[in-house]
Formats: C-alpha cells, sequence, structure tokens
C-alpha cells in the first residue's frame, strides 16, 4: 500500500506540475497578446496626440490668416482709367529702361459686378516680371491677378527671359 501511497502521490505531484507548466504557457501567451495590443494602443495614442497637434497648428495658422483677412481694406478704384493709370504706372519704368516689353493690352471693360479687368502680354526678364507684380501690390487700388501664365523663352541664348500672360481685376466704385 505505501508503493501506490506513493505512484498516486507522484502522479498528482505530475499532474500539478503538468498543470503548472500548462498554466504559465497559456498566461504568456495571454500576456503576449495584451503587450501588443498595449503597444497598438500606443502606437494610436501617439499618432493621435501628433494629428492633434497638427490641427492645433493648423488652426493657429488659419485663424491668424483671417485675423490678416479682415484687418485688409480693399481700396477700390473711381474709376476704370484710374485702375488702367496705376498699372501703367507700376509698367512704365520698366519699359523705359528696356526691361521688359508689352506685346499686347486688352481692355475687358467694366462688367456687372463692377470689376474691371485688363489683360496684358508681356516679354523680359523673369525678375523684372517678378518686380512689376510687387508694384501692383502696392499702387493705389486693391489690384488682383486673377490669371497668370508664363512660358519660357524658346531663344537657349537668352536664359530667364519669360513671356507672360496675366488679368488683372480691381473693385470701380460706383
Amino acid at each position: 500500500m505505501n508503493d501506490s501511497k506513493v505512484t498516486v502521490i507522484g502522479f498528482l505531484f505530475l499532474v500539478l506540475c503538468l498543470g503548472l507548466v500548462g498554466g504559465i504557457w497559456y498566461l504568456d501567451g495571454q500576456l503576449r497578446g495584451l503587450r501588443q495590443e498595449r503597444d497598438s494602443q500606443e502606437q494610436i495614442r501617439a499618432n493621435l496626440v501628433r494629428d492633434s497637434s497638427n490641427l492645433d497648428d493648423q488652426i493657429r495658422v488659419f485663424t491668424e490668416s483671417f485675423g490678416t483677412l479682415y484687418g485688409y481694406n480693399v481700396r477700390a478704384a473711381e474709376n476704370e482709367m484710374a485702375f488702367l493709370a496705376q498699372v501703367q504706372q507700376a509698367v512704365d519704368p520698366h519699359i523705359w529702361a528696356n526691361d521688359i516689353v508689352m506685346i499686347s493690352s486688352r481692355q475687358g471693360g467694366v462688367n456687372a459686378a463692377g470689376r474691371a479687368t485688363l489683360s496684358l502680354t508681356l516679354r523680359g526678364d523673369y525678375y523684372t516680371f517678378m518686380r512689376i507684380l510687387a508694384a501692383w501690390r502696392n499702387v493705389e487700388v486693391t489690384v488682383r491677378v486673377s490669371a497668370l501664365s508664363m512660358i519660357a523663352s524658346r531663344t537657349p541664348q537668352v536664359r530667364g527671359e519669360i513671356q507672360a500672360d496675366v488679368t488683372l481685376e480691381a473693385i470701380i466704385a460706383n
């Protein structure tokens, strides 16, 4: 009987050990799954924090931009001739200095919304054209560039020369 007790106790001890090993293996698998889920959640949290920060930056930029735009005053031209004179005044010094050539100009008149349009085709140095665009920003009336296309010179000997078609608009006071 003593042998059978030792056998039963040994068998129970073996079952207990196998149960513990099986439990450890099962709990290890559960722990690995929970760690992977935690890592995944941590990555999601980091992405959300980054996206939230980016959105905060965008909101700040838009708020500052709208603040600037609300403070912007549109200066209407008293008539179409005043608009045309302001535009021409910014271009003339560059024409006189032979930096740029005005190939054509077309007046669009004043439409029903009270906007006058002027289309110009200019040829010359790219940087001179950029200075003309900057000069149009500083004229007494608010000028909007509604269309712009630039084509590089087809002559390989002339670097930096462009032909620009630009359409300008201004609000005409009634």
